[in-house]
């Protein structure tokens, strides 16, 4: 058994990039992290940059002197506190980009057990056996709406409060990412789509769990969402990215 992952991280119809993802897969455990630096705010490619990369640097170093610590609940936490502490790190030496800050979404997994942290809209997505078992909830206005019973979950995608997010990691203050653990096993079937919201706005649930069951080829699957987001996306439409992760033989 073993992780096959694609792809994508593409500009769309704005002036830069302000995503970023990173990832570490071998044979024994997998780290996959995206990034979504907000676009109002000065130098925010700089701190999806640094969150992606520091996060794979720690997991990576944990992972090295032990594989199972590596993927435990506090561990993962702290990749995502030492990335936010880079940074707020980053951002003193720079004046510049003293405003700039992202989102993260990130999947730790030995394949025994998996852990799921994320802080703003950039969202992951739990397949099992091609259907949607799980999805993070959005750090944002809209989600706050759709908790209130005032707008059914689908249309956060319109809503006008969708990009107002209420976490982020770079800011001033911290807090820390939901995490959510599962601690049985993966299996042959799972995948995890980790994307940004310029990504899952134009790609739904179930078009998600359609592309994933057409074949075992995270590449192919990666591929026809992007045809159904071109098919929708507007002359400026937000960066998207995004990671396809599938669990195979």
């Amino acid at each position: 058994m073993k992780i096959l992952t694609s792809t994508i991280c593409k500009q769309g119809g704005r002036e830069y990039n302000q995503d970023y993802l990173d990832l570490s897969v071998t044979e024994n455990g997998a780290c996959l992290v995206v990034c979504d630096g907000l676009g109002s705010y000065y130098g925010s490619e700089v701190a999806s940059r640094i969150c992606s990369q520091k996060i794979i640097e720690c997991y990576t170093q944990i992972k090295a002197v032990d594989a199972e610590r590596a993927v435990k609940p506090e561990f993962c936490q702290s990749y995502i506190q030492s990335a936010h502490n880079c940074v707020i790190d980053e951002k003193e030496r720079n004046p510049n980009i003293k405003s700039s800050c992202t989102t993260v979404a990130c999947v730790v997994s030995d394949f025994k057990s998996t852990v799921i942290s994320h802080i703003g809209d950039t969202r992951v997505y739990f397949f099992k056996n091609k259907k949607l078992h799980f999805q993070t909830k959005d750090h944002s206005l809209s989600q706050i709406s759709v908790e209130m019973g005032r707008i059914p979950l689908r249309d956060i995608r319109s809503d006008k409060d969708q990009n107002k997010l209420t976490r982020v990691l770079g800011s001033n203050y911290y807090i820390p990412p939901d995490c959510d653990i599962y601690n049985s096993p993966l299996a042959v079937g799972d995948a995890f789509i980790l994307c940004t919201d310029g990504f899952w706005e134009y790609v739904y649930e179930e078009e998600m769990e359609e592309d994933l069951a057409f074949s075992n080829d995270p590449a192919i699957a990666l591929a026809r969402m992007e045809q159904r987001l071109l098919s929708r996306v507007t002359k400026f439409n937000d960066n998207y990215s995004a990671i396809v992760a599938m669990v195979v033989d």
